[in-house]
């Protein structure tokens, strides 16, 4: 995934929108497939495409705020938000279960919430661009830094300097 998205030159916050739109259809399409090999299949998709979007967040944050200190703070935002709905999601995916005797409604929930989740981050990801080409006249060569790779070596530089910072 992230090997496709840096020779296409995709931001890492559309790679993650892209991915959690994948995601989010594989969890629907669990619902019809009915034998072993598809659902097996789909299941791998699913958690291809789970790793990549988890192992993006870093570099999304660092994206979209370009501070150290600030990607923090959205990082931590981020995760925590995230394990806020992991940990009341299941609950609610059980009570589903039991109101409805099937589990269509969770899927399709859990499904259709990551496919408008990944929307959004494509959204947010053309806010950004967006909100720096009008505040700043960059340059073709300044614009093409935003690549994965040059945004996953900015966030790996500000790790390691904060961490130096840290321990100081």
């Amino acid at each position: 995934m992230l090997a496709v998205g840096d020779r296409l030159q995709l931001t890492p916050m559309l790679l993650q929108g892209l991915g959690l739109i994948a995601m989010g259809f594989c969890a629907v399409v669990m619902l019809i497939i009915n034998n072993y090999a598809g659902l097996l299949s789909s299941i791998i998709l699913f958690s291809f495409f789970s790793g990549g979007t988890l192992f993006l967040s870093g570099p999304s944050v660092e994206q979209a705020l370009k501070s150290p200190e600030k990607s923090a703070h959205g990082l931590g935002h981020c995760q925590f938000w995230d394990s806020i709905f992991v940990f009341i999601g299941p609950p609610i995916a059980g009570f589903l279960y039991d109101v409805t005797g099937s589990y269509t409604a969770p899927y399709l929930i859990g499904g259709l919430s990551l496919v408008i989740s990944g929307a959004l981050v494509i959204a947010g990801d053309r806010s950004v661009k967006r909100r720096r080409r009008l505040s700043s006249s960059s340059s073709f060569a300044k614009e093409r830094n935003n690549t994965f790779g040059s945004i996953m070596a900015q966030y790996m530089y500000n790790a390691r300097n904060l961490s130096i910072e840290s321990s100081l």
